[in-house]
């Protein structure tokens, strides 16, 4: 009797096939569990799921006085408000992961530094599945001075927040908003910025994205220096400004509502001043356009 033998190469074949079976199995599973039960993936599943998510939720209340605040994420987003409490820094954390040992991975290390509380997204070392990601949401109680806040990959925002609060806000790949910020140091390579400035140093920094905010007032002394690789830049300024101003770009047009003492102009570049010219208001783009409007 002759007997056909399974080659090594039939047998990689034949097990790879079945875990892509199993794959296709499993997602369309978890696709019809959630649309026929309206459940997401990750509620009720299993320890490893295929095509879902596992997730968990935790509210922490850390007392204290703080004046400032350093958050730092990886893939999430980060998202801080305004609060009524004098005291104390409200921090809810949203870990999610593709399987429960990857969220077992991912930690939220809080350490307070005298008057500086840090909340930091940590996984532990030598873990092969580095893939969880946490998300922020943080209460900041009156009085705070400073807000930084960090993400590889996620959107930050900042709002209804105390005015004279210095923010140093950064993604790689995420959009930046704040709705009201003393100096200000905002910046993304690949997302839009949002500002709202009342202070003495604005800088907001985008390689692909717009950028676009109000400036409330700006100190005699102050510098604002806005650019963009591909983008626009869009401004509303205060109607007392008092700057130097230099807008150029290399593919658009610039425009500006403020009576201008005019040193160099042309479609796409204008140098000159408002006033007496003693602050600093420098905006320039590759690909787009600019607009300094009055409010």
């Amino acid at each position: 009797m002759n007997r056909t033998r399974l080659s090594s190469i039939d047998i990689a074949g034949i097990t790879l096939g079945a875990i892509a079976f199993l794959i296709v199995v499993g997602s369309l599973v978890g696709l019809i569990r959630q649309r026929t039960f309206g459940f997401p993936p990750w509620e009720g599943g299993p320890m490893f799921s295929i095509g879902g998510a596992v997730r968990e939720e935790k509210d922490d209340q850390v007392p204290g006085t703080f004046t400032e605040l350093e958050i730092r994420n990886i893939a999430g987003s980060i998202d801080i408000r305004g609060s009524d409490a004098s005291s104390g820094v409200a921090i809810h954390s949203v870990k999610t992961a593709p399987f429960q040992g990857a969220l077992d991975n991912v930690r939220v290390d809080i350490q307070q530094r005298g008057n500086r509380l840090v909340v930091e997204e940590r996984h532990d070392r030598g873990f092969v599945f580095r893939t969880g990601t946490v998300s922020f949401q943080v209460a900041i109680p009156k009085g705070m001075k400073v807000v930084e806040a960090h993400s590889v990959s996620g959107s930050i925002a900042v709002h209804d927040v105390e005015s004279g609060i210095d923010q140093t806000l950064s993604s790689v790949s995420g959009s930046i908003a704040t709705s009201v910020a003393r100096n200000l140091d905002a910046s993304s390579t690949s997302g839009g910025i949002e500002f709202a400035f009342a202070g003495d140093r604005l800088k907001a920094h985008s390689v692909s994205g717009s950028i676009s905010g109000e400036i409330r007032s700006l100190d005699p002394s102050g510098r604002a220096d806005l650019s963009t690789v591909s983008g626009s830049v869009t401004v509303n300024a205060f109607a007392g400004l008092d700057a130097t101003v230099s807008l150029h770009s290399l593919s658009g047009r610039v425009s500006c509502d403020f009576p201008v003492l005019v040193a160099e102009q042309k479609n796409n570049r204008l140098r000159g001043k408002i006033g007496a010219g003693s602050a600093s208001l420098d905006a320039g783009t590759t690909s787009g356009s600019i607009a300094i409007n009055k409010m």
